[in-house]
């Protein structure tokens, strides 16, 4: 199954990801699989690393009616741009704010958002500004990475561990279970507290393949909390078929 199936868009979606364990590989492979002629348009309201500009060319924001023309340009040949305020020394795209997201929405048809950052890690703790959700979000993708489970809670394997530990109780060094993982997803300073009314919530536990046994990917329908999440989807951004299973609530 592919993720925009799993995902079950409907028209006009602006879909935000947050969380770790692979949001950029998930959100590009998501822009290649929605089919021409929709046209998808990809940013941040954080940083990404560039990608291939051949593929996905960089727009920055500037007058309006020029960035709009120039994105109408890149949409009609069949490109997915990306947007962003500005590039960066280290190859990254600076992000837009939430508000300027609203501003896209005459371009696409869909517009995909990195709202978060995790340094590459598979679970992180979020700091009180974090994440940059758009209030325009019509589906917001939580990614967990699934190579999380069996970790222990420390610098090696999250993302500011100390706040995860303080959300959950659990204490540092502590082995990491979905339990955990629940836990934080629920708490209400966890990942959901700057969903946009309205949203519908999904969670995507990425890199299942690189699970040593699968079948642990049937301890994690007790990653439905309840608060939000319409489903559970177990896959890999970059496997061969990026879903496997989906858990409904």
């Amino acid at each position: 199954m592919r993720i925009c199936e799993a995902l079950d868009l409907k028209e006009n979606e602006i879909v935000s990801f947050v969380g770790g364990g692979g949001k950029t590989s998930l959100m590009f492979r998501l822009a290649e699989e929605i089919p021409l002629p929709y046209n998808v348009v990809i940013t941040t309201t954080t940083k990404i690393y560039r990608p291939s500009p051949e593929k996905y060319p960089l727009v920055l924001l500037g007058k309006e009616d020029q960035v709009e023309k120039e994105l109408a340009g890149y949409l009609k040949s069949g490109l997915r741009p990306v947007v962003g305020s500005g590039l960066l020394e280290n190859n990254k795209v600076n992000g837009i704010s939430p508000g300027q997201v609203s501003l896209l929405q005459g371009c696409a048809d869909y517009i995909l958002v990195e709202a978060d950052g995790s340094k590459g890690l598979p679970l992180k703790g979020h700091l009180d500004y974090e994440p940059v959700i758009p209030g325009a979000t019509t589906v917001l993708v939580v990614v967990v990475g699934a190579d999380i489970l069996g970790k222990t809670l420390d610098k090696k394997h999250v993302h500011r561990p100390e706040i995860v530990s303080q959300l959950t109780g659990r204490e540092i060094g502590t082995v990491i279970d979905a339990g955990l993982i629940a836990e934080l997803i629920a708490h209400p300073r966890g990942m959901l507290r700057e969903c946009p009314p309205g949203a519908r919530v999904v969670l995507f536990i990425n890199k299942m393949d690189l699970l040593p046994n699968p079948d642990e990917g049937c301890n994690l329908d007790g990653l439905l909390p309840g608060k939000n999440i319409e489903k559970v989807i177990l896959g890999s951004a970059i496997g061969e078929e990026p879903v496997r299973v989906v858990l409904e609530q």
